[in-house]
């Protein structure tokens, strides 16, 4: 009997080490995430047909398509995901840039409400225009998913990232909650899209 109770109790002790190991396999992944996205630089930007920028969080994502638009990076910026109560002027503001930029060069997005809305409105506008090649503006934790998602949308464009650090930073997880919240609930979203 006491043998039986012994096996038994091995037996269970073998669940705590399961858990403790894919907590820690699980804790691994998140780490490499916030890693690759905190080292992420946005390679020389090269010419492309046009440029997207997802909007979300500060006006440094906008900020940062405007300045490739207005450098001839190429020829026309979709702001995907505006807010339809946001006018051109409100964008002016926040993110700068010339207005005339805007006026001759920049689309607004105003349909898409998640990543996967950036991804439809996204496509949408490249085949309307027949653009082969796009500049992908975003934050830099967020660009994995982005582009997992795009590229699903529109599988024969092709897809240039250029990331940019926001208000939500990797690199500070381990000292500030919200960035540890924001990369934490991005990593979560962009595995289980990994995975579908």
């Amino acid at each position: 009997m006491s043998v039986d109770r012994s096996v038994y109790g091995r037996r269970l002790g073998i669940f705590p080490a399961l858990f403790f190991l894919l907590l820690g396999i699980v804790a691994f992944d998140f780490l490499m995430f916030a890693r690759r996205a905190a080292d992420s630089v946005p390679a020389a930007a090269q010419q492309a047909d046009a440029i997207v920028a997802l909007t979300g969080g500060s006006g440094l994502r906008i900020a940062a398509g405007v300045g490739l638009v207005t450098a001839g990076h190429g020829e026309r910026l979709l702001i995907s995901g505006v807010n339809p109560d946001v006018s051109i002027d409100d964008l002016v503001t926040l993110a700068g840039g010339a207005p005339e930029t805007y006026a001759c060069c920049v689309d607004i997005g105003y349909r898409a409400e998640t990543t996967i809305g950036n991804a439809e409105e996204t496509a949408a506008w490249a085949y309307e225009h027949g653009y082969a090649r796009l500049i992908i503006v975003t934050s830099d934790y967020h660009m994995p998913r982005s582009l997992i998602l795009l590229q699903r949308a529109m599988p024969d464009i092709e897809l240039q990232p250029h990331p940019v650090r926001t208000v939500v930073d990797p690199s500070a997880i381990l000292r500030d909650g919200k960035s540890f919240q924001g990369v934490l609930t991005e990593w979560a979203k962009w595995r289980v899209t990994a995975l579908g």
